[in-house]
């Protein structure tokens, strides 16, 4: 009798996993797709990264309008990309991701422990490369830390809302040529095209 017992509550706890994987499975996958920048909604890079600049005792550039910080060497692009760009397509597959900006600059990187370099103009082979590595906090909240180029650091938090249909990016960046880091907050909509619906029994 002890024994029935006990090999019920295999069969149980053996049928229970693979359904807790599915839900998780099926949450992470709500990132994947094209992700539209929601301006009013985010901090302006200009302006963040100029407090940067005066908490470190510099000067604010004299350029007006809007991207006035956006160029510059191309060891330095990952920090424009993730920064300024109005259109980002993300696409997951365990345990790989891959980034897509504006321009085709590609970023490919792993939640397994692998690290994978991109090169400076986003491709995966060729030239010198940037760095990056992701790693998830819980179901709907992945970090992403890299190393571009230019020696300095970026680290991402991405956090996918409820309904899944928002993204909200948290950047800390550090370039190499920084004495104080810029603090950006980015939120992103799910493209008109491929809106997602999160079952309340996926959570």
């Amino acid at each position: 009798m002890q024994q029935i017992k006990i090999l019920t509550y295999i069969l149980v706890l053996g049928l229970s996993v693979p359904s807790i994987y599915a839900q998780e499975t099926g949450i992470q996958s709500a990132f994947n797709g094209e992700w539209i920048f929601e301006e009013e909604l985010s901090d302006d890079t200009d302006e963040q990264v100029e407090k940067a600049i005066k908490k470190s005792g510099g000067r604010a550039t004299r350029k007006k309008g809007k991207n006035r910080y956006k160029g510059g060497p191309e060891n330095q692009a990952m920090y424009d990309h993730v920064s300024y760009d109005e259109i980002l397509t993300i696409s997951y597959k365990k345990p790989e991701f891959r980034l897509t900006y504006e321009e085709g600059f590609n970023r490919v990187f792993h939640t397994d422990g692998r690290g994978r370099s991109v090169s400076a103009s986003g491709n995966s082979a060729g030239d010198n490369k940037d760095f990056s590595f992701a790693s998830w906090v819980n179901e709907n909240k992945f970090i992403v830390e890299s190393r571009p180029l230019d020696g300095g650091i970026i680290t991402e938090t991405y956090l996918l809302s409820e309904d899944g249909n928002q993204l909200t990016v948290e950047l800390h960046l550090e370039p190499r040529s920084f004495m104080s880091p810029i603090e950006i907050i980015r939120v992103y909509k799910k493209a008109d095209n491929n809106p997602v619906l999160i079952q309340k029994g996926d959570k």
